[in-house]
């Protein structure tokens, strides 16, 4: 009975430990889902990430986009020297279509971060991320992306992120959506109700 005692006392102290340690809530006007990965053994080489995505923004200043940023390897704010966010190409299309991010990477930015963004409200659909490097002239090889095509049944592999940090932003959640897929049974649907400022 005292070994049962403890352990509910230690259960319960880890419990209170995880929600003191869990980020706290964030206004923010766009949500991000996002992974990142070492890439070091790749520097100076051509890659390409695609991905498809489709949009249902609300209002005219809503859209989905993906990025790729050239991360230093300490995790911290804003700790990227190149980005391409597509914000130049925002995507508010309900049908599905594929696109395309391409770089060189960084041999003092080793981490490659990428992911999905909504920018104010609606839903935004992510699916089939891909990753390939150009080995040698003309020779693109893939490059494995964890649950890249969110076929795993859940968002294994993804975390919610702002600014390249991990982060919760209120008003925004991600799930697997089984509705109109791009392929496969599942794609990441990103849902912000946003509580916007409009003055």
């Amino acid at each position: 009975m005292k070994k049962l005692s403890l352990l509910l006392c230690l259960l319960s102290t880890a419990a209170l430990f995880a929600q003191n340690t869990e980020q706290p809530m964030t206004p923010a006007p766009f949500s991000v889902w996002s992974q990142r990965m070492d890439m070091s053994r790749f520097a100076g080489k051509n890659y390409r990430l695609t991905v498809a995505i489709r949009a249902e923004p609300i209002g005219p200043e809503a859209f989905a986009v993906a990025f790729v940023r050239h991360e230093l390897e300490e995790r911290k704010v804003r700790n990227w020297v190149w980005m391409d966010n597509m914000f130049d190409r925002p995507v508010r299309d309900s049908s599905w279509g594929k696109y395309t991010l391409e770089g060189v990477f960084d041999k003092k930015a080793p981490f490659l971060g990428f992911g999905g963004l909504g920018f104010n409200n609606g839903k935004f659909y992510f699916d089939d991320f891909q990753l390939s490097v150009e080995i040698s002239k003309g020779k693109w090889e893939a490059i494995p992306i964890d649950n890249g095509n969110f076929e795993m049944e859940s968002l294994d592999a993804w975390e919610q992120t702002s600014l390249g940090v991990p982060a919760r932003v209120l008003g925004a959640k991600a799930t697997l959506s089984t509705e109109k897929t791009f392929e496969g049974k599942a794609c990441l649907m990103i849902e912000n109700n946003l509580m916007l400022d409009k003055n």
